[in-house]
């Protein structure tokens, strides 16, 4: 299969971009559009500790209870409620943590998203204006090209013309 003869390129340069555009925009576009909203949006890391921390508090305390039966430790009243308390605070503390450290998690997984779509988008970019400037030096070379084989044509028509007119003026001087 050979390809189709290309009368005028820039029609076809042209063809081919709206082609490619097209297929983006059916294609991808939406895709894109989607997760530049989820990077911007994005809140599940945080959800998930919020959701994870009362069962990490539910589990220390069990935890603490296993302990205390397996060891045999009889606590005072006074006591239980001071490990109560500090169970409390620890549990309130990690959930806090917890939070905060998905909070910075996100960001930096929403802003990686983020600078991954640009540098995505910067190479496409980066390849069209190459082949752009590819194109604008064939064009420019081809009419360098055309310029000079005109000229030299020219000359070489007159160097006919010059040689054709002294053969005659040598022919006639014989």
């Amino acid at each position: 299969m050979t390809l189709p003869t290309v009368a005028d390129p820039d029609k076809a340069y042209a063809d081919m971009t709206r082609q490619e555009y097209q297929d983006y925009v059916a294609n991808y576009r939406d895709f894109e559009l989607d997760l530049i909203n989820k990077g911007m949006t994005d809140t599940s890391l945080i959800d998930q500790a919020r959701e994870d921390a009362p069962q990490a508090a539910q589990l220390t305390q069990e935890i603490q209870q296993r302990n205390l039966e397996r060891y045999g430790a009889d606590l005072t009243g006074q006591q239980r409620r001071q490990m109560r308390r500090s169970l409390q605070r620890g549990s309130t503390l990690g959930g806090i943590q917890a939070v905060n450290d998905a909070r910075v998690a996100q960001e930096q997984t929403n802003l990686a998203l983020l600078g991954d779509l640009v540098n995505i988008g910067q190479g496409v970019n980066r390849v069209s204006q190459n082949q752009l400037a590819v194109s604008a030096q064939n064009a420019v070379s081809l009419k360098n090209a055309y310029a000079q084989a005109k000229a030299q044509s020219k000359a070489q028509t007159y160097q006919t013309i010059a040689g054709i007119g002294s053969a005659a003026i040598f022919a006639l001087a014989i």
